[in-house]
């Protein structure tokens, strides 16, 4: 079966239309520094659905050339601002910028993107492929996950999760030696590195669960990390796109009623 992930966002943001009506004036803070066309793209997205639901989204552009300081003084505003209610903070910041540093300024009732130390939601991804295990029954217990990619926007945080929930994941990336064997005897694969069709059907089994958390643009298009071709093989799987990302956006803004909530 082929996941239609823009069926499932809808779903997820009629619910928040409705909910976010009751809130006065949401405010959700993007932080964007230099410029890149993908960056651009996934705010637009952003902004959309925003319009669509309730939201303001308010956009806060900076030039590549700002300083860790300076950076780190504009979050610091946003933080204490009584208007705002969620802040993201658009990765990657340029090399210059110590990352991290930037991220856990953000705190945490306002962490949409639950990318600090002490976030209180779920990540959107993490929340995204939880939607997708869910709707699709697919047990936490007795298969074995293999999860690609340890970056702190999908590997990480999955393979964290879905150890605190009790599955048995390996964590690997496109640098394991034995990965083919792993991926042969996964049950469930979730890919998020950004390597074009670095999945093929020959290294996977028949009735796989196929979660492609990876994008990245080939040729001037999206595409993911699992070969469409696996789409044969495979007991559910997500395409890129239109699979997982639609998800994450809704969740993202499900985070942000949820932070508002607690407050």
């Amino acid at each position: 079966m082929i996941i239609d992930g823009k069926k499932i966002r809808d779903e997820i943001l009629q619910e928040l239309k409705v909910s976010f009506k009751s809130i006065p004036e949401p405010i959700l803070a993007v932080v964007w520094v230099g410029a890149d066309k993908a960056t651009e793209k996934f705010i637009e997205c952003k902004k959309k659905v925003a319009e669509n639901i309730g939201v303001e989204l308010r956009l806060f552009k900076y030039e590549d050339s700002i300083t860790q300081e300076e950076l780190e003084q504009e979050i610091k505003k946003l933080a204490e601002s009584k208007e705002v209610n969620g802040i993201i903070v658009q990765l990657p910041l340029p090399k210059i910028i110590v990352s991290q540093k930037i991220l856990e300024l953000v705190p945490n009732t306002k962490d949409v993107d639950a990318l600090g130390l002490e976030a209180i939601v779920l990540s959107p991804v993490v929340s995204a492929v939880k939607e997708i295990l869910t709707r699709y029954e697919v047990s936490l217990l007795g298969k074995k996950f293999v999860v690609i990619g340890q970056g702190k926007l999908v590997g990480l945080p999955v393979a964290t999760w879905l150890t605190h929930e009790g599955a048995e994941v390996i964590a690997v990336d496109n640098q394991t030696e034995d990965i083919i064997t792993h991926l042969r005897q996964a049950d469930v694969i979730i890919s998020g590195i950004g390597k074009p069709s670095f999945i093929v059907p020959e290294m996977i089994k028949d009735g796989v669960v196929l979660i492609d958390a990876g994008t990245s643009e080939q040729v001037g298009k999206l595409a993911g990390d699992i070969d469409p071709a696996c789409s044969s093989k495979a007991s559910l799987f997500t395409p890129v796109p239109g699979g997982v990302g639609p998800i994450v956006l809704a969740k993202l803004f499900q985070n942000l009623l949820a932070l508002i909530k607690l407050k």
